[in-house]
């Protein structure tokens, strides 16, 4: 006959506890969070290249709301500067989005004043202005090369451009045939002039563009933007904010800068934009 041992099992009264609350039933609890003050959201910029400037009103949201950001329609929205008062329209109507009619380009050294009349108060609030200036700059695209790196799966975007004397500040941007590549702060890329100020920036990587995005016959078109100190501050501080962060060892969210007055927030700005295209060869 098979002999059965048992072995007594003492354990400490804190761990028994312990498994009782464990067993015990729990209860999902609804914690209800207080929605932020909404703020009026503006994103808009005057260029040398184009024609047609555009300005983008939005409102914030909730941090958990699952949507695009409601826009804000019907407003009076006017780019100035000493010479004209350009009346921006809703195109298309309902959009939130507001173009210029007429051609209009933006002039080296010129101030620029936007002014916005809302049709009903966001936070509390009708009348917005920002100011900006158009940088005043001599750097010239010489050639841009594309190298593609097979240990990663991507191609680098090499610039070789003459950078003035000046203190500069650069915004790139990318288009492939005739869509922009470049579409959120994440894929755009800054810098300022620090290391190659007054010289040619030898094959500076500025960007990389995935594998699908080039391909042989494709059109990309190299967008390289002057801007102003103060927007390139909020773009460097958008890209941070866009980014990956650690929860638990980085810091709590900083307040972006912005020149949307008063308490708005986004920017209005000004480009001073050199294009260069490139022509993908089939090798």
């Amino acid at each position: 006959m098979k002999q059965i041992n048992y072995h007594k099992i003492f354990l400490p009264a804190g761990i028994l506890l312990l498994m009782l609350i464990g067993l015990s039933c729990t209860e999902i609890v609804d914690i209800e969070l207080n929605s932020a003050d909404v703020r009026l959201v503006v994103d808009g910029s005057i260029t040398t290249d184009s024609p047609t400037q555009i300005v983008k009103l939005t409102t914030t949201s909730d941090y958990f709301q699952n949507q695009p950001p409601p826009v804000v329609s019907g407003a009076l929205v006017k780019i100035l500067d000493e010479d004209v008062e350009i009346i921006m329209v809703e195109t298309p109507s309902g959009s939130g989005i507001y173009k210029n009619q007429n051609d209009f380009y933006g002039v080296e050294d010129k101030t620029y004043r936007l002014e916005i009349t809302l049709k009903e108060p966001v936070g509390g609030k009708i009348d917005y202005e920002a100011v900006t200036k158009m940088p005043v700059t001599r750097a010239s695209i010489d050639s841009i090369v594309l190298e593609y790196q097979q240990l990663m799966k991507f191609w680098a975007v090499n610039l070789y451009a003459n950078d003035p004397l000046t203190t500069d500040f650069y915004k790139i941007d990318a288009m492939r045939n005739g869509v922009m590549i470049t579409d959120t702060a994440t894929r755009s890329s800054i810098t300022d002039d620090l290391f190659f100020n007054g010289n040619n920036t030898n094959g500076l990587s500025v960007m990389f563009l995935y594998n699908d995005e080039v391909n042989p016959g494709d059109t990309l078109t190299f967008i390289l933007s002057s801007i102003p100190k103060d927007y390139y501050d909020f773009f460097r501080e958008l890209q941070l904010e866009s980014g990956a962060s650690n929860p638990l060892f980085g810091g709590p969210p900083a307040n972006i800068s912005t020149n949307i007055q008063p308490e708005g927030l986004g920017f209005f700005t000004a480009q001073n934009r050199k294009r260069y295209t490139v022509i993908v060869k089939d090798e």
